[in-house]
Formats: C-alpha cells, sequence, structure tokens
C-alpha cells in the first residue's frame, strides 16, 4: 500500500459544480510507517500535517484551500465534521471517536 486516501464530497458555491471533494491524504512515509507499525495511532495527525510537502493533508487543510479557491463557504467548511481547528486557524483534524483521522467518517 502507497497511501490512503479518504474524501467527502461538500456542496460548491462555483456555479455549475455540483459537489467537489475535500480529501485527506497519507502517504506511507518513513514516519507513517513507524507509528502505524508501532500503534502510535495518536501521532497520525500531527505526521500528516508534517508531511505537508510530502503530498499529505488533513480535511481542515483542504477544506481551507477549498474556501480560499471560491469551491465552497464558510459556513459549509464550518458544518463540515473534519472541519476542527478551522474557526481559530490551527490545522489538524483529529477523530473525535480517537480512532485513525482518515479512515474514519
Amino acid at each position: 500500500m502507497k497511501a490512503i486516501i479518504a474524501q467527502k464530497l461538500l456542496p460548491s458555491i462555483k456555479p455549475g459544480v455540483g459537489r467537489v471533494p475535500t480529501c485527506e491524504i497519507m502517504t506511507f512515509s518513513t514516519n507513517i510507517r513507524k507509528y502505524l507499525l508501532e500503534g502510535q495511532d495518536d501521532k497520525l495527525a500531527d505526521a500528516i500535517r508534517i508531511g505537508k510537502d510530502e503530498g499529505m493533508q488533513d480535511f481542515t487543510m483542504s477544506l481551507r484551500d477549498l474556501v480560499e479557491k471560491d469551491m465552497i463557504d464558510r459556513p459549509t467548511a464550518s458544518r463540515s465534521p473534519q472541519r476542527r481547528g478551522l474557526e481559530n486557524g490551527a490545522e489538524g483534524h483529529r477523530s473525535p471517536r480517537g480512532g485513525n483521522p482518515v479512515t474514519d467518517d
């Protein structure tokens, strides 16, 4: 396995575009592999944010990007369950259930 990608479709505000995906991407970097093998799931959210230059992103980063590109509005982003930290500018998503932030719904 090379990566895990999770997505949710959100209504778009751009004319002619019905829905747009907000995506979380976790590639299997050295750190991600280590955390998974050692059962350190609590470190995955930070590793995803740190891995931005390696193509990783969490849902909050994706939501922020969609708002900046005028694809969704702030209320839509704020209502998204994946929006943790969006209001205060902090990036990141931690699962409220304590599981892997990539695979939780």
